[in-house]
């Protein structure tokens, strides 16, 4: 081989070298199945990175929980283990307070409405102060659809609720609302939902309507309402170590592609939700019905003016206020 033939060799595979070292894969974690909704946007999400940086940022997805549930993910997160994971609001409101505003029932009136204020900026800005002190930062959010009610029994007014046992989750915001309704608020692991409603443990749970047919809910509660009453928005988040190993110009490639995967599940997941929710009507015979929800959006007002007291807090209720018309009690 030739002085010039072995130099030539010799920088095709310091070349070779280089493009492997500057390519990596990075951990996305998170608890939805990876064949609907959250799961394929996130996904599309992966696809559209790898393209647009030439596999310079590429992903492996961890699907249904497999790294653990959303606590146990974010944990791992934070230490750098994970690089992105996909944490509800509610986990993380035990965090950053503020982002408890958003979880406030009624704090979203229409979809177009929530589509509009989770987009703004300075709003993620102030939902997210002090993140990156928790080593983590925002990259954007699914829209999880509205939460209603579905019950073994008929309700027509919020006066129907009084005593009825509703399941939620172990989050001291929604235990609050459904006291405020009049129902029982009754904690319960999601797996526990389908035999507690089978049993009469339960006499409903607050949750999308797509679970009366995507989890055949609608075969134990044939009563949906379309209470409408909270988004639980589904977060991602990143490492910081994420945002420091990849060039800024590849991390703003990534925040882009999921600005665009944020709008589209506006679209996406409402309408998957709404299709679910018919095809429980059609197959398993559920009845949906729309309800005055005046009396609900009254019962819940002193949750507001308790938030109100936190001064993060109120910065944010005024803010989203300001943005959809409503002043602050």
């Amino acid at each position: 081989m030739t002085f010039k033939t072995a130099s030539a060799a010799l920088a095709t595979a310091i070349t070779l070298i280089a493009g492997s070292a500057s390519a990596e894969t990075f951990r996305i974690a998170t608890n939805a199945p990876d064949t609907a909704g959250p799961g394929l946007l996130l996904q599309e999400f992966a696809d559209a990175v790898a393209e647009r940086t030439e596999g310079r940022v590429s992903f492996e997805i961890f699907a249904n929980g497999v790294l653990g549930d959303q606590t146990e993910y974010f944990q791992q997160l934070q230490s750098g283990v994970v690089d992105l994971g996909l944490v509800n609001s509610a986990t993380l409101e035990n965090i950053l307070p503020a982002i408890g505003v958003i979880n406030l029932p009624y704090m979203f009136r229409t979809k177009e409405e929530y589509g509009e204020v989770m987009s703004d900026p300075e709003l993620t800005e102030l939902l997210f102060q002090g993140a990156e002190q928790q080593n983590f930062l925002p990259l954007g959010f699914l829209s999880n659809g509205f939460r209603s009610l579905y019950t073994t029994r008929p309700v027509t007014s919020i006066e129907d609720l009084r005593g009825m046992k509703i399941r939620t989750m172990s989050s001291n915001t929604y235990i609050e609302m459904l006291t405020l309704f009049g129902a029982a608020p009754t904690p319960m692991a999601f797996g526990d939902v389908y035999p507690a409603l089978q049993q009469g443990v339960i006499d409903g749970a607050e949750g999308t309507l797509s679970t009366l047919y995507d989890l055949n809910f609608g075969q134990a509660a044939k009563y949906g309402i379309n209470t409408e009453q909270t988004r639980l928005t589904d977060f991602v988040v990143t490492s910081v170590d994420f945002r420091n190993a990849i060039s800024a110009e590849d991390y703003e490639i990534v925040r882009e592609e999921f600005g665009n995967i944020s709008q589209k599940s506006l679209d996406v997941i409402d309408e998957a939700f709404a299709a679910s929710a018919q095809r429980a009507v059609g197959e398993f015979g559920v009845t949906i019905t729309d309800i005055d929800k005046t009396a609900f959006i009254e019962a819940v007002q002193p949750m507001y003016a308790a938030a109100a007291q936190d001064d993060a807090k109120r910065t944010v209720i005024e803010k989203i206020f300001a943005m959809t018309d409503r002043e602050l009690q």
